[in-house]
């Protein structure tokens, strides 16, 4: 495939792939420019632990050492395609089955799979001798460690979704704040949805040495912050309950401004996350921040580069950029003057510029230009992926990591196995609800007696 040419980021990534894994890098001490040549070879294969709590395959990662399990991990029977979620699921199930009950004398319905259930099997497992404690009559879980999460999205189903990206930001975020962790997603407002409020909070942000104003709405369901920020880019131009042309006017086609539309939603989420009272106080520099393919990778960026000037500022923070789909990158013609348009110093902007086709295709021109899914990947302080395979495929070849697989390496990429918010399953009682299945739920074993 053909090769990015961009002096800063791939000198960076060639010394950091020949080097040992560390336990952290900071984009500011990465290699200067000086490094020896990448040298490739076999990746190596995680531990057997490893392997069997993903999918009980063998699979080659990058780092075998920083995923081992805990000692806590429950294990998972080789060749199950179970992963931990529902080997904790199951590690709860005797205290589920043996809860207490409340004042009505009657235990809670306390879910046996899911969110729910797993924040069992984990308090189980962290030697917790009363999992399940009743308050107000409801069941609550004791939770040692509890963070501040902010995930950071072009789109969020149900408000606005063109595909798996949407999808995952309804699920992820719902299910660890089901954990007891304080969570929040932040998205453009694309339509006037119905259970998004005004909060009454206006700021601005600096854009070509101008303010922009930036206000939010919000809607909080299943413990989490919805925070969508509002402005005419986005409200005035496309329809989000359709899930349709959030990007451009039609399949294939950018809006011609999409770089400055969403440079200013990243610098709108911070915004949201240091200075927007939620339940009574903001989130504040305490967090882990999660910026979401290339709409929202300039978010790690822009943290870097306010730390750099102003230490005091996210020192606390820590970000993952998390890639769904390697494919888009957000590739922009580079121009002059796009340094004091975002409000970076320029060695930012040259960080990320490469000579690379605007659309992918390795036959395609190759012209100067602004990737955004770089700066994700170059000032993040982890780079994620959807799957543990996906992982090694974008840091490793050249056809997945779409000419930044020397950045996806040099991310030291992790992949996390994407799950599933509902169960698709005869043995499931909701799926067969919802499909109006009138055999009712079977098994395997019952699949005869059922359909009789």
């Amino acid at each position: 495939g053909a090769e990015a040419e961009a002096a800063a980021p791939k000198a960076k990534a060639k010394a950091k792939a020949g080097a040992a894994p560390k336990a952290s890098v900071a984009p500011s001490a990465r290699p200067s420019a000086a490094a020896t040549p990448m040298v490739h070879g076999p990746a190596p294969t995680a531990p057997s632990a490893v392997l069997d709590i993903v999918t009980g395959t063998p699979q080659p990662v990058l780092e075998s050492c920083a995923n081992a399990p805990s000692a806590s991990t429950p294990a998972v029977p080789q060749g199950s395609p179970s992963g931990p979620a529902k080997a904790y699921a199951q590690m709860g199930a005797p205290a589920i089955a043996a809860m207490p009950t409340g004042s009505t004398g009657k235990p809670a319905d306390v879910p046996k799979e899911g969110p729910a259930a797993v924040a069992v099997g984990r308090a189980v497992a962290a030697g917790s001798a009363s999992p399940i404690v009743m308050r107000k009559e409801k069941a609550t879980v004791p939770i040692a460690k509890k963070f501040q999460i902010v995930f950071v999205t072009g789109e969020v189903a149900p408000y606005s979704k063109t595909g798996g990206l949407g999808e995952a930001m309804d699920g992820l975020p719902v299910a660890l704040a089901a954990l007891g962790h304080r969570v929040m997603v932040i998205s453009p407002r694309y339509d006037q949805y119905k259970d998004a409020w005004d909060t009454s909070f206006w700021s601005s942000v600096t854009m070509g040495g101008k303010e922009e104003t930036v206000h939010f709405f919000h809607a909080y369901k299943q413990k989490v912050d919805c925070v969508f920020v509002d402005h005419p880019t986005f409200l005035e131009r496309v329809d989000g309950l359709s899930g349709a042309k959030l990007y451009g006017p039609e399949w294939g086609k950018d809006f011609a401004d999409n770089q400055t539309r969403f440079g200013y939603f990243c610098k709108a989420a911070l915004i949201a996350i240091k200075d927007l009272p939620l339940g009574g106080y903001p989130y504040g520099d305490r967090v882990m921040v999660v910026s979401n393919d290339w709409h929202s990778a300039l978010v790690p960026m822009f943290i870097h580069a306010q730390r750099t000037a102003t230490p005091s500022l996210w020192n606390s923070t820590k970000t993952a950029f998390l890639c769904h789909n390697a494919v888009f990158q957000g590739r922009f013609e580079a121009e002059e003057g796009l340094a004091e348009v975002l409000g970076v110093p320029q060695e930012y902007i040259d960080s990320i510029t490469f000579k690379m086709p605007l659309k992918v295709g390795k036959y395609n021109k190759k012209v100067a230009c602004i990737n955004s899914m770089a700066a994700g990947l170059r000032y993040s302080d982890r780079a994620l992926t959807v799957s543990p395979t996906y992982a090694r495929e974008c840091a490793v070849d050249p056809e997945k990591g779409v000419e930044l697989e020397e950045l996806f390496a040099l991310g030291r990429s992790t992949g996390i196995l994407n799950g599933v918010k509902e169960g698709v399953s005869p043995a499931n009682k909701v799926f067969v609800q919802k499909t109006k299945m009138v055999c009712g739920t079977f098994t395997a074993e019952t699949a005869s007696a059922a359909k009789a």
